[in-house]
């Protein structure tokens, strides 16, 4: 049963991914310790993140209608390597959907392999979070409580690489999180 959830869940993104655009804007990155992160901040309109030099922002089309326009505001992907929304299928990626009006619920039932790491700070915030497995795909799920409601799922591993949730980038990207 978890496999056919995780497998809809895919098939969902799959469908999700068909708008491209978006806004970016030149800015200069969030430094993660020691070492600063160059590149631009994407604007999905509700919510925004940096995209360090090397990767690629897309917007997550509304797959309900409920905004203006085919994008939603409160979601966006950064691709590490991508050129096109799809090679959010081949390459690590970082996925940041903001809750502004709905309550988070994390289902950690729908994964496999899941371990729990302890809270961590960025960007001002306490970010929870695990490790997990979905598809045989290694992913981390973080999010925030409180009035910002944030949940970042980070794709750590695929068939054109790996990023690490110490990567300097990768805590850059949700460091620099910011809603509207």
């Amino acid at each position: 049963m978890k496999k056919l959830i995780a497998l809809l869940m895919a098939l969902v993104l799959c469908l999700s991914l068909t708008a491209c655009g978006g806004d970016a804007a030149d800015n200069s990155g969030a430094s993660s310790g020691q070492q600063e992160i160059k590149g631009e901040t994407y604007d999905a309109g509700n919510v925004s993140a940096l995209v360090p030099d090397g990767w690629k922002a897309f917007p997550v089309s509304d797959l309900f209608d409920e905004y203006d326009g085919d994008n939603d505001p409160t979601a966006l992907q950064v691709c590490k390597g991508g050129e096109t929304e799809w090679d959010v299928f081949t390459k690590p990626y970082i996925q940041v959907n903001y809750y502004p009006d709905t309550e988070l619920s994390i289902y950690k039932d729908l994964y496999d392999d899941v371990v729990d790491l302890d809270p961590i700070e960025l960007g001002g915030r306490t970010w929870n979070g695990f490790t997990c497995s979905s598809l045989d795909y290694p992913i981390a799920i973080f999010w925030t409580e409180g009035s910002e409601q944030i949940q970042v799922t980070v794709n750590l591993g695929t068939t054109d690489g790996t990023i690490n949730v110490d990567d300097a980038d990768v805590q850059a990207i949700i460091a620099s999180i910011q809603v509207k």
